[in-house]
């Protein structure tokens, strides 16, 4: 009898394996700090506008191969960058800069910010700036 209640225990506990290998904790990306899972709101952007971000890549993908540009810093209310134009460039920087600016459709016109100060670096020397606006429509 002894030995039957033995292999019932046993097979008991082998059953009930496969239940707790489903019964695990949910990833601690959707838990609280209390352990319960906690659900996102629709509400909430999953990739929120970085302004720092959008001026990068869009003078990344802007800029004439050999020219290159200073990481965008935010000083003023502003936005700023510097573009560094090669020594064998032949033309006006400060015109040049001036092609650089987005159209008012650009992805970098969003949230607040509403202008990004451009200054040319060229032949080791800085150049005046331009300021590049969004344009403001009444409909």
């Amino acid at each position: 009898m002894r030995k039957y209640l033995s292999l019932l225990a046993i097979s008991l506990v082998a059953a009930s394996l496969p239940a707790m290998a489903q019964v695990r904790q949910k990833p601690a990306s959707t838990q609280s700090n209390d352990g319960e899972a906690t659900v996102l709101e629709n509400e909430v952007d999953p990739n929120p506008f970085d302004p720092k971000l959008e001026i990068r890549e869009y003078f990344r993908q802007h800029l004439p191969t050999t020219w290159w540009v200073t990481d965008p810093a935010y000083g003023t209310n502003v936005w700023s960058v510097t573009v560094h134009i090669p020594e064998n460039w032949r033309g006006n920087p400060t015109s040049a800069i001036m092609q650089l600016c987005p159209d008012r459709f650009s992805p970098v016109w969003q949230e607040n910010l509403d202008r990004i100060l451009v200054q040319a670096f060229y032949r080791k020397r800085p150049w005046p700036g331009i300021e590049c606006r969004r344009e403001h429509f009444l409909y």
